[in-house]
């Protein structure tokens, strides 16, 4: 338990998971209660650069935003901070694929979250998802980076000759993959009661919105038995890819 601020107390809970056809799991997370942070990447690539890249992203960020860790940004702000660590950890995976032709081409997705007293901060890359359930609704503050979400914003729309899902995997946005990144920011302002769900595409393809809503509404004051039936579900329901959840709950 943390105390955010003078104001919240915040929990923390996640758990990864192969699933039930993957031979190796290439999700990592982590998180810091102490530092009101948590962190998750599902990694790109192939068999071993996946893996290499998302705990490579993980691991970077909590070591640079750890609590004993003096602040760099100016005037202490940890929004750039949270930004600035993401920054570093892209690079990271960048120069470590041009560096070893094993790994050449490895990225990963990220969603990152910190809490600051009322606020959310958070940094999202790539198609891992950060939800916020308040008030039983279930809402998706995230969006994903893949063709499909950029050319249905332009209007596009399927044809007989070519469908959507064809194209369901394609993401336009992922750490690794260049020098410098895009990284969406988000702030939110937050209440008791309020809960925070990080998660990648092995469960939001798994489990639709509604039946997490369901699972979370059931247990919202046991985020590890919440945690724990998500993974459940998208293992129920298929399990074809890896399953990571992150759940923050504010007091």
């Amino acid at each position: 338990m943390f105390m955010t601020g003078k104001k919240f107390k915040l929990h923390i809970a996640g758990k990864t998971d192969t699933g039930m056809l993957r031979e190796h799991n290439e999700d990592f997370i982590g998180f810091d209660e102490d530092a009101a942070l948590a962190v998750l990447a599902d990694g790109l690539g192939g068999r071993a650069s996946g893996e290499v890249a998302s705990c490579m992203a993980v691991t970077s960020i909590l070591t640079e935003l750890r609590p004993d860790r003096p602040l760099q940004a100016e005037a202490g702000d940890l929004f750039d901070e949270l930004l600035r660590a993401i920054d570093a950890a892209n690079r990271r995976i960048f120069y470590a694929a041009n560096a070893n032709k094993c790994h050449n081409g490895m990225s990963t997705t990220l969603v990152a979250a910190r809490i600051e007293g009322r606020r959310m901060l958070a940094g999202c890359v790539g198609d891992s998802r950060l939800y916020l359930l308040r008030d039983r609704e279930l809402t998706q503050l995230s969006r994903d980076h893949s063709l499909i979400n950029d050319l249905l914003a332009k209007g596009a729309m399927p044809n007989d000759d070519f469908s959507l899902t064809n194209i369901d995997h394609i993401l336009t946005r992922a750490l690794g993959i260049h020098d410098a990144v895009e990284i969406d920011r988000l702030e939110h302002e937050l209440q008791g009661g309020d809960l925070l769900l990080m998660c990648s595409d092995g469960l939001t393809n798994m489990v639709a919105d509604w039946e997490i809503k369901d699972i979370l509404n059931g247990r919202p004051d046991d985020i590890d038995l919440c945690v724990k039936r998500l993974v459940d579900s998208a293992n129920r329901n298929g399990g074809k890819d890896n399953v990571s959840v992150i759940l923050m709950r504010i007091e």
